[in-house]
């Protein structure tokens, strides 16, 4: 019925606007019809009066073609053609303006078929009056529905509003949490930067410590080789110092000259003897400077001595280095000790901050806890008192409908026969009351016939969906 009452009330729309535009279009065709008719008469009266000036021109064509008028004549015949031209371009004018009559000829049988389908489609006024009642009714229907609807979305908004503050709420301790933990990170972040740098640094120093303990483990080895051998050469020299100082001493006793000639041929024979020696030493001496000059390819023995002096200084440096290298290390192992210190006392501060930091969070976040639980406790006594408050007054209203003997019969069109009073068809039963105390107020003020009190609009509840809103608001 609905539908069929929108195409009625299309069909009316679009009738009222075509008879509107016929009617313009027959005014516009009657005048336009009226200037044409008025132009033709003049366009008409203009070819007849052109037409006399050409017979009379082609009379004085005829007499002055002879004469003296020559010139004349010419003018004439040039003024004849620019009105034949003129009358072209009238004759061209005239063509287009009946083309275009027409052509509004045609679009106005159009649209008086138009207007014919149109009227053959015509309702009664009779059908129009009871699609018109019938969708008044279910306007009035749908209002209360949509006002039982829109308190239905009322509720449902503030429950939203309230979980919506209960989201925010829960948001912000999100990221006041999400603060705390990426200041937390970003804290253990930096201390493991720090421990990983300090363990590097250690790392180094142990490899550079063994690296420079190898090279002293040789440098002890090579010196104690060194040592040895030195030991050994000065045995061996002490033993020839010895061995000397006992043939100085027998020599000196044996230097006193003595008178026996035995004696000192044989003195004489061991003084060659000892000559031969020495000069056998001498040439083993020799061979032992050959040998090295061999060795190391240098035939100048002025040159091998400063070269020996030369390695001689080198180990020295080598054996001052050695025990630079010790003192170095030793250092080294005194500050490794004092970074792993220093490393142990940084665990303990950073397990220690650690520990507090959890410890302030579980406070914070417990105080907030008992917070929450505080406030939602004062808005479930609120909660319980508003909802007190609003079961009085709805039994208010009921004792009042009941006092007033109010007719139920919208309510149960709306509720489908469940006439408990809630908060969310209050409306409806208000709204029936006010009908009825409205009722009431005009039986006993006002005089009015049985039919101007049933085509009353009062007799129906209204209830507007946009003051609806506006009160909600």
């Amino acid at each position: 019925m609905s539908n069929q009452a929108e195409l009625d009330q299309l069909a009316n729309a679009e009738l009222e606007r075509l008879q509107r535009q016929l009617r313009s279009l027959q005014l516009e065709l009657r005048a336009l019809l009226d200037y044409k008719t008025k132009q033709v008469k003049k366009q008409n009266h203009l070819i007849s009066g052109l037409q006399k000036e050409h017979q009379l021109l082609l009379t004085e064509i005829i007499t002055l073609e002879g004469g003296t008028h020559a010139k004349k004549s010419v003018v004439k015949e040039k003024n004849l053609s620019t009105l034949q031209f003129h009358e072209a371009d009238v004759q061209r004018n005239l063509q287009t303006e009946r083309i275009n009559l027409w052509e509004l000829e045609g679009h106005i049988k159009k649209i008086e078929k138009e207007i014919n389908g149109l009227r053959k489609l015509e309702v009664p006024d009779s059908c129009y009056k009871d699609t018109i009642c019938k969708v008044q009714k279910s306007v009035v229907k749908l209002e209360n529905r949509l006002d039982v609807v829109n308190k239905k979305c009322s509720d449902v908004l503030t429950e939203n509003s309230k979980l919506r503050d209960v989201i925010n709420h829960m948001l912000q301790d999100r990221a006041k949490f999400n603060d705390m933990w990426q200041i937390m990170v970003t804290q253990y972040n930096e201390g493991k930067k720090y421990i990983m740098d300090l363990i590097d640094q250690s790392t180094l120093a142990y490899d550079q410590r063994e690296e420079l303990c190898n090279k002293l483990q040789l440098l002890k080895d090579r010196s104690e080789n060194d040592k040895l051998m030195h030991i050994q050469e000065m045995r061996e020299m002490q033993r020839r110092l010895e061995h000397d100082a006992k043939l100085q001493k027998f020599f000196d006793i044996k230097g006193q000259k003595r008178q026996n000639p035995e004696l000192e041929q044989r003195e004489i024979n061991k003084k060659i003897a000892q000559k031969e020696a020495f000069e056998k030493q001498l040439e083993d001496y020799r061979g032992i400077i050959d040998r090295m000059k061999g060795l190391y390819k240098e035939p100048d023995t002025a040159k091998l001595a400063t070269q020996f002096k030369r390695q001689e200084e080198e180990n020295f440096a080598l054996f001052n280095y050695v025990n630079e290298l010790s003192s170095e290390v030793e250092v080294l192992n005194d500050t490794t000790q004092e970074l792993t210190d220093e490393i142990e006392r940084q665990k303990a501060d950073l397990l220690e901050k650690e520990i507090k930091q959890k410890t302030e969070s579980l406070e914070y976040l417990s105080e907030q806890l008992e917070k929450g639980k505080s406030q939602n406790n004062a808005a479930k006594e609120k909660a319980e008192i508003l909802d007190k408050r609003l079961h009085e007054m709805l039994m208010g209203i009921w004792e009042i409908f009941k006092q007033l003997a109010c007719d139920d019969a919208p309510i149960l069109n709306v509720l489908s026969s469940k006439t408990s009073m809630t908060s969310h068809n209050v409306k409806l039963f208000i709204g029936v009351i006010e009908k009825r105390i409205n009722m009431t107020i005009s039986t006993v003020h006002i005089d009015e016939s049985s039919n101007t009190i049933l085509a009353k609009k009062d007799r129906v509840p209204k209830f507007n969906v946009k003051e609806s809103a506006k009160r909600k608001k």
